[in-house]
Order: C-alpha cells, then structure tokens, then sequence
C-alpha cells in the first residue's frame, strides 16, 4: 500500500464519488478494512478507562466522520443509480446490494413504462399499477391459439373455458382481444 490509512481513502472515495459522473470503484480490500477498522475503534472507546481523554475524543470523532463519509457516499451513488435506471443506462463498479437495487429498479420503471403507455393507448387512469412479475390469473372465454408470453414461452393452445396463470402483459392483450377474463385475487389465499 501506499501508506494511505483506512481513513484517507474514504476520504478519497467520497472526493472522487462527489465530482465523477459514475459509480466509484470501492474495493472488497477497502470494505473489509473499513469494518475492521470501525470494529477497532468502537472497541478502544468501550475499553477506554477514560472517555473524555483526548483520544477518547479523537476515536469518537473520527467514528462520526467515517459514518458521515460513508452515508454521503451512497447518498451520490443512489441518485447515479436512479439516474442511470431512469436512462436504462448501465452502470459499472457497483457494490452486490447496489446492483440488485438497480435491477429491482429497472424493473419497476418498466412497470411504469408499460402502464403509462397503457393508459396513454386507453386514457384509462382507473387501472391500478400492477407488477409484471406478479401473475394474473384468466379464464378463456373462446378457444385462442398457443401464444408466447413476456418471458419468451411458448402457451396453449387454449381452450374456452380454460383457466392460467399469466404475465399481466399477456393477459392485458388477450384481455383487449376478447380472449380472457381476469379472475378476481383473492388476499390472503396461498399461491
């Protein structure tokens, strides 16, 4: 190393994190030390026989500086990541709980994609936002070919009177076909 402390490269990563477009790269060897060295410092103030002694003081403080640091560090790289969800951008250097917050977030902004321009094609703004994810389930009010759902699969044929499990995508268009009716969910009932 560069004889850089724990402390100096926070310092330099949320420098870095305020002035760049993108996610900073934090390494797994920063992490693991900074946990360490947090642990460490937390330990010397509860052995500490005087707690207003100067270096009592100083751990203290700078405890509260690295959890600030910290804190404003993922503040910068949340609004890169809703930025760059927004875009449908990809991003590099993000940490495991960062990616799947953009994942669930690209997830959800095609919810709402899908159901901004539903309404723009109906002007029905009753219809309640849905998750893709979620499956609705249909009865089939005439017989309708194998379709192939959002994940690519191919269903059916169906015949009238047939009940499934489908993709709110898929049932919306069958739906405006004629093709199906949505079964009411009933809350509470397991899957």
């Amino acid at each position: 190393m560069s004889g850089k402390t724990v402390y100096d490269e926070v310092v330099e990563v949320w420098s870095l994190e305020k002035t760049s477009e993108a996610p900073v790269k934090i390494s797994e060897d920063l992490l693991k030390r900074l946990k360490e060295y947090a642990e460490e410092l937390r330990i010397r103030l509860r052995l500490a026989v005087d707690r207003e002694s100067i270096h009592s003081k100083l751990c203290e403080r700078e405890l509260e500086v690295l959890t600030t640091l910290v804190s404003e560090i993922f503040k910068a790289r949340m609004k890169k990541i809703v930025n760059a969800a927004m875009s449908g951008e990809a991003l590099e250097n993000l940490l495991p709980v960062e990616n799947r917050l953009y994942e669930s977030l690209l997830k959800s902004l095609a919810v709402h994609r899908e159901y901004v321009e539903y309404c723009s094609e109906t002007l029905d703004l009753t219809r309640e936002l849905t998750e893709t994810y979620e499956k609705v389930v249909v009865v089939f009010l005439k017989d309708a070919p194998a379709i192939v759902d959002a994940d690519g699969v191919e269903r059916g044929p169906f015949r009238e009177g047939a009940i499934a499990s489908l993709d709110h995508r898929t049932a919306d268009l069958l739906e405006r076909g004629g093709y199906v009716r949505r079964l009411p969910l009933i809350r509470g009932s397991a899957p």
